[in-house]
């Protein structure tokens, strides 16, 4: 296959059967420069420039604000509004409605793959089956981010509240009546386990390249953020098993150092490889576009995105996290887990280190201080210490009930994936309050209001708003 890095494969126009949001209506009947769904899905070229949109599509819902949001939220990061951190938000807002409509766009590109492939297609039929598990992949993470963001209480295990839409289908036309209202977060978390489920049966263990093995969809992908998704749901048996799974498949492992996990990019890199520790990112580097899907969107050169400077003091002073990594010494504005001058570096979403500290939390919640709880935790924070200078580790004996354990784990959470956008939503789901004034009937953000307008109120918007 031709790589699905981020080269330019977007179809010249998006095939009929997309839509920009959960609810905008689409032309029936396309123009003859448009590609269709029969164009796009019958030979397996044209499958492969549809899912590669998927993925670019995916992206687009993924990077700049929407990635930057817990962090600015939790404080670990400052920027010119504090209206994430506030909740003041308006049900207009322009990044919100962007949040909302880039994840039903993608999710309306990947039910086309999942709904039709099958219709259409006249190629190898192992191959169709990748393809819609990779699709199933794509719709499963998208889900999850409207649910993070929207699901009303989704974050504190108030499973029967209002999540987002749950549309699985494939539009063949658009008359109104196809407009559903909100499903709770119970439904729609089920639907992201099953989709991810579905997935891991036919997607691919290993791909040959280094670009494709992390930037598509991989059996250890999937159990990863189902693993992610599982200790969100506090399910912590699944989150234990998921998670097993990916820490034993060879091909992902801990980088022996932070710093060779997020390489320092200097101006004109290029295809920068992937770590062995990172289990899905986007390979933003590898972009040869230069449209809006050549870069990331984090602006920290630039000083639009500030690093906390009493955030980094947290840390012990011989911490790699703090000392060498964090904070280019030269450029203050230089956060080095995006060091690139032109923006592109690759946008790394799950990695092992949050795999371990995932099973870590989950093992400590269900069977309590255990030696493979703390042993996990060692792993990830005497990785941050250079040789000669690493603290002692931890025992069991440190800790005297599970609740100070989890709170240690937490802990590192908050440094190992700090500006990796988890802080909001892990402060969320562990009872604390991402900070002292966001209250917490607006820890969810509001539905935007176009979709309330065009369904008439069939949309109900979120308390607070």
């Amino acid at each position: 296959m031709n790589k699905l890095n981020l080269n330019k494969l977007f179809l010249s126009v998006l095939i009929a059967g997309s839509m920009l949001s959960g609810c905008d209506k689409k032309i029936d009947l396309a123009p003859e420069s448009v590609t269709t769904e029969k164009d796009a899905l019958t030979h397996q070229k044209g499958t492969e420039r549809l899912l590669a949109g998927t993925y670019l599509s995916l992206f687009d819902a993924s990077k700049g604000e929407a990635y930057a949001i817990p962090d600015l939220t939790t404080g670990l990061l400052s920027s010119f509004s504090t209206d994430y951190a506030t909740g003041n938000l308006d049900s207009r807002n322009a990044i919100v409605l962007g949040i909302w409509s880039n994840n039903y766009k993608t999710i309306s590109l990947a039910n086309v793959i999942i709904n039709k492939l099958a219709e259409h297609a006249t190629f190898d039929l192992i191959l169709q089956k990748q393809f819609i598990a990779e699709a199933k992949f794509i719709r499963a993470l998208s889900y999850f981010n409207l649910l993070k963001y929207f699901g009303d209480r989704a974050m504190q295990n108030n499973m029967e509240a209002l999540c987002v839409p749950l549309r699985l289908q494939a539009f063949d036309g658009y008359d109104g009546s196809q407009n559903i209202p909100r499903s709770t977060n119970s439904a729609v978390y089920v639907q992201i386990i099953k989709d991810l489920d579905e997935a891991i049966i036919d997607l691919k263990l290993k791909f040959d390249q280094n670009v494709d093995q992390h930037g598509r969809a991989t059996k250890a992908a999937a159990r990863a953020l189902a693993s992610r998704v599982s200790l969100y749901r506090r399910d912590y048996a699944k989150c234990i098993g998921y998670a097993t799974d990916v820490l034993a498949d060879q091909g992902y492992g801990l980088e022996t150092s932070v710093t060779s996990v997020f390489p320092v990019n200097a101006a004109m890199s290029v295809d920068i490889p992937f770590s062995k520790e990172i289990i899905f990112g986007f390979p933003v580097s590898w972009n040869k576009d230069v449209s809006q899907y050549k870069f990331h969107d984090l602006y920290y050169n630039y000083g639009f995105l500030t690093v906390n400077s009493t955030f980094l003091t947290s840390y012990n002073v011989a911490d790699q996290r703090r000392a060498d990594f964090y904070v280019d010494p030269q450029n203050q504005n230089r956060n080095l887990k995006f060091s690139h001058p032109d923006l592109i570096d690759n946008l790394m979403m799950i990695r092992v280190s949050e795999i371990m500290l995932n099973k870590a939390e989950a093992e400590a919640y269900q069977n309590g201080v255990t030696a493979s709880a703390v042993q996990l935790l060692n792993d990830v924070y005497q990785r941050a210490f250079p040789a000669g200078q690493k603290p002692a580790l931890y025992t069991t004996a440190d800790f005297s009930t599970k609740e100070i354990l989890i709170d240690r784990i937490l802990q590192e959470r908050l440094w190992e994936l700090a500006f990796e956008s988890h802080s909001r939503f892990d402060y969320i789901r562990s009872g604390l309050k991402p900070n002292t004034v966001l209250p917490m009937d607006k820890y969810a953000l509001p539905i935007p209001q176009r979709e309330i307008d065009i369904t008439n109120g069939l949309i109900k918007q979120n308390p607070g708003y």
